[in-house]
Order: C-alpha cells, then sequence, then structure tokens
C-alpha cells in the first residue's frame, strides 16, 4: 500500500468529534448556532434494514452482467417508534458509538443534505434523533432538520443581514455597568418563568428592557433584573420606554418568586461578549 493510498483512506474516514464535543456542552443559544452550522454539511451514520433482494443475482453474476432485482429495491430507514406511533430517525456520530448503545443494524453513512432530499419525499418521519440511548442526545423535529436547508426568501436574507449588522452594534457599543443596577420587564404574560429551565432564563434575541421602576405598571407581570457592576448592557436613549438592550443568550437566574406576579433575578454568564 502507497503513501497515496495511506491518505486517501485517512481522509475518507468520518470525524465528527467536533460535533461531539458541541453536543456535551450546555445547551445555549451560541451552541445550538454552533451545533446547526456543522451539524448540516455532516456525514453521520443512519441504521438502515435493507431490501430482500438487495443481493438478488449476484453470487451467480459474471462480469458484465446487468442485474435487475425484482420488486421493491433499496433500503429503509431503521426508524425508532414511540408508544404513540411516532416515528423518530436515528443517526450516530460515528458506528463506535452505534455500537455502544447496543443497537444492532446495518448503518449508511449518509450527508445530511441528502438525508434533507430523502425526508422531503415522505411525512411519515416526526423527529431527527442525533446518537439516541447516550448521555449526550438531540432530539429535533423533521420540519426544522429541512428548515436548515431551505434557501431563504430575499426578505428573510435582508432580515438576518440587518440582524448581524445590530449584533455586531451591540457587541461593538455596550458598556460596562459601573454600580450595581435594577432593571424592569414588565408583560401580560408570565414569559420569563414559562420560558425558564432549571430556574434560567435564556433570551434567544436581543432583549429590551427599562431603568424606568414605573414603566408598564399596568401590566401584570413585573420582573426585576439585577444587573451586577461590569455586566454589559447598550442604553438606546431616555426616550424609550425600553431604553436598554441586554444581549441574548445573557443567563437571568431566578432568585426569588416575591408573589404570584412579581419574580427577581440576576444577570449570571453573558457568553454573547466571549468572542470579542
Amino acid at each position: 500500500m502507497t503513501n497515496d493510498d495511506l491518505n486517501l483512506k485517512k481522509e475518507s474516514q468520518i470525524d465528527n468529534s467536533a460535533l461531539e464535543e458541541i453536543m456535551k456542552k450546555e445547551i445555549t443559544p451560541e451552541s445550538q448556532r454552533e451545533f446547526f452550522e456543522i451539524f448540516k454539511d455532516s456525514q453521520l451514520f443512519m441504521p438502515v434494514i435493507y431490501s430482500e433482494n438487495l443481493f438478488e443475482g449476484i453470487e451467480n453474476a459474471k462480469p458484465g452482467d446487468v442485474i435487475e432485482p425484482s420488486g421493491r429495491f433499496g433500503f429503509d430507514i431503521n426508524c425508532l417508534t414511540d408508544s404513540e406511533g411516532n416515528m423518530a430517525v436515528p443517526l450516530f456520530t460515528s458506528s463506535e458509538i452505534m455500537e455502544s448503545t447496543g443497537l444492532r443494524s446495518s448503518a449508511i453513512a449518509i450527508f445530511m443534505s441528502d438525508l434533507a432530499d430523502m425526508l422531503k419525499q415522505t411525512d411519515k418521519y416526526s423527529v431527527i434523533a442525533v446518537n439516541p440511548f447516550t448521555e449526550f442526545d438531540i432530539n429535533m423535529p423533521v420540519d426544522a432538520f429541512l428548515n436548515l436547508f431551505e434557501e431563504p426568501s430575499n426578505d428573510r436574507k435582508e432580515f438576518l443581514k440587518e440582524l448581524i449588522e445590530f449584533l455586531d452594534f451591540l457587541k461593538e457599543n455596550s458598556v460596562e455597568l459601573e454600580e450595581n443596577t435594577t432593571l424592569f420587564i414588565r408583560s401580560d404574560e408570565n414569559f420569563m418563568i414559562e420560558n425558564a429551565v432549571d430556574g434560567v432564563f435564556t433570551p434567544e434575541g436581543p432583549f429590551y428592557v427599562s431603568s424606568n421602576p414605573k414603566y408598564g405598571e399596568d401590566l401584570k407581570y413585573t420582573n426585576i433584573l439585577l444587573m451586577p457592576k461590569s455586566k454589559r448592557i447598550l442604553p438606546t436613549g431616555p426616550d424609550n420606554d425600553l431604553d436598554i438592550i441586554i444581549a441574548p443568550g445573557t443567563e437571568f437566574h431566578l432568585q426569588d418568586t416575591m408573589d404570584k406576579t412579581q419574580n427577581l433575578w440576576m444577570c449570571g454568564d453573558q457568553p454573547f461578549y466571549d468572542k470579542d
């Protein structure tokens, strides 16, 4: 075997270690974006069941023969089914991880873009399950998976362009608080509590709040945000009721449920600013 043969073999190996490292991280908007960026270009192992006639005629074939199996030809996804009959497409980042789950199945290595093309032809599957039966698994609806490969409309492209420009502006112009500060956000829905995970609320987009303690007093729910010194915010000016912007991904830890309509939160990590 020549060095060229060795290099070709090495290049043909599937390495999803970067994807696996992200899956082990705490789930944040930033890690989700990082996961999807790598995932959509990845090649993963998908358990399959080959049709019975896949190799029909091969044992008696001669060089130059054209083999045409009868009936249905190819493979089916060796899917997972829950108690309600919902079907999931299992994917594994490596054959070793698939074997470690005890799943015994033939498998093919498939690019996610090719899988998306396949799933566009059917509505029988509802979930994509990456490394199921493992400690670090990720599930997503098939619709969300397919959306990763949709070409955005011109309006969507313009929106994304403006959002990226705004996030760059937010990062460059945010200021560190010189003292401990209290901010407020009021609403008719208790959205911070409803969207908190283990007592931590993390806004997915720019989070608009107020420095005015009387802002929105007619609204039902009050969330009081404690911002320690050195945390970063972007003031928008005194003419706005929501005059403070807080970066997406900022963690707010629930400190106290003061009554049924008032909650107290402490600002924690702000990973948005970690990549200056």
